[in-house]
């Protein structure tokens, strides 16, 4: 029997190129097993993360983990476009995903890969994508002057650190003639998570468990030079882009038309949401929004100018533009309510 495991599992690894649909089947006649036998030598490959199984049930499909393992590099020029690049150099592992993780992978590609040949001001782009598990990592990288310090310099910030928190909006773009800002926001909330390096910062977002983090200038995992997103999706998946889309537009135009911030990250440092400067680093930019909701997690205390700036007068500027908010702690909504 042991001599038997390994000939089955050599064959599967032999044939599942040519077979990735019918692999259980081809494997199960070769071998005079049944089905199950081959099920259960299949997950031990998976489990050694020899092999990939992508889909569910019917559109259940296997390839070997290195068929998703590749680094290709790009030289900025003006016929460089992302779809030909997608095309040329992933479709191979595009027909191995799910419809909904295949449309996944096919926005988060094509909205940084474009961001970074329109924004980036380099002269190369690098993609890599690798899968471990059942964990599909797809990574772009530029050498150009780095996102955040893009977004530091077009919009005139107090802090680069700001730039992390304005990205994460929605809208917020460097030319707002050939790019509406939606890109990166959905990005971010579709995979299961997100790294941005540049300019010393990394940004993290982990929507698997609802956290988030922004680290400094020693940070081991920071890029001097450039920008790096690196976006995770775990290939069995079954989100899809048209519900989060959904969740952020209005239901009869379907314009994106409503934001969710989270204020934590307009903190510097130990500082206390105490004034309105540091309101207005949360308010820049969300006159574009019908709908805002503040999530107030982690945030322990905030003053009346700091509350009187978001609920009062920006509400009497903008009237048409419903603010809530959630996770406010019984001291953050004391002082919120105060303001009604």
């Amino acid at each position: 029997m042991p001599h038997q495991s390994g000939s089955i599992k050599r064959f599967i690894l032999k044939h599942i190129t040519k077979h990735p649909v019918d692999i259980v089947a081809t494997t199960a006649e070769r071998f005079h097993v049944t089905r199950t036998t081959v099920h259960r030598h299949l997950s031990s490959l998976v489990r050694g993360k020899q092999i990939v199984k992508s889909g569910m049930t019917k559109d259940v499909r296997y390839y070997l983990s290195s068929t998703f393992n590749r680094t290709v590099y790009y030289n900025i020029a003006p016929d460089l476009s992302e779809d030909v690049a997608l095309r040329t150099g992933f479709e191979d592992i595009l027909k191995a995903l799910s419809k909904n993780n295949k449309d996944i992978f096919t926005y988060g590609f094509t909205e940084i890969f474009n961001n970074a040949i329109d924004h980036s001001q380099g002269r190369k782009i690098v993609v890599s994508t690798v899968c471990t598990g059942d964990c599909l990592k797809l990574s772009i990288a530029d050498d150009g002057i780095g996102i955040f310090k893009n977004i530091y310099n077009a919009f005139k910030l107090d802090n680069i650190r700001e730039s992390v928190l304005q990205l994460t909006k929605g809208k917020m773009t460097t030319d707002p003639i050939h790019h509406s800002g939606e890109g990166l926001f959905f990005t971010m909330r579709i995979f299961d998570r997100v790294e941005i390096k540049a300019n010393h910062l990394y940004y993290l977002r982990d929507n698997l468990i609802g956290d988030w983090s922004i680290q400094s200038e020693s940070a081991p995992h920071s890029m001097k030079k450039g920008s790096m997103v690196i976006m995770t999706l775990n290939i069995k998946n079954i989100r899809n882009l048209t519900d989060l889309f959904k969740t952020y537009q209005h239901p009869e135009t379907l314009a994106f038309d409503r934001t969710d911030i989270i204020v934590a990250m307009a903190k510097f440092g130990d500082e206390t949401f105490i004034s309105r400067s540091q309101a207005k680093r949360i308010l820049r930019g969300l006159e574009k929004f019908q709908h805002v909701t503040l999530d107030f997690t982690n945030v322990r205390l905030i003053g009346q100018g700091f509350v009187d700036e978001i609920f009062r007068v920006f509400k009497n500027r903008y009237p048409h533009i419903e603010i809530n908010y959630i996770h406010a702690n019984a001291d953050v909504e004391f002082m919120i309510k105060r303001s009604f």
